[in-house]
């Protein structure tokens, strides 16, 4: 469960990072907090809700089970436990 979280996290930072690399070229330290000060909050945080919302929706369309698939639950067979499936 921790993994898609953290995939949305990571494409939540992408705007930001990219904002801190600019900085870095223009030779102004990322990690001071005057650089900061100036930045174009609205417009990272809609890209990163952009970047967010593709991601959400690249994963709705293409990850998953087929259309039509039975979802068989995990259960023991001759003593050792069988991971659920998709079938």
């Amino acid at each position: 469960m921790a993994r898609p979280l953290l995939y949305e996290l990571l494409l939540f930072l992408i705007p930001f990072a990219l904002y801190a690399l600019w900085l870095a070229m223009k030779r102004i330290n990322p990690m001071e907090r005057r650089a900061w000060r100036n930045a174009p909050l609205l417009w990272l945080l809609l890209g990163a809700l952009v970047t967010t919302g593709i991601g959400l929706g690249l994963v709705g369309h293409f990850g998953g089970a087929p259309a039509g698939s039975v979802y068989v639950p995990a259960h023991l067979e001759n003593g050792k436990l069988v991971e659920p499936t998709m079938q």
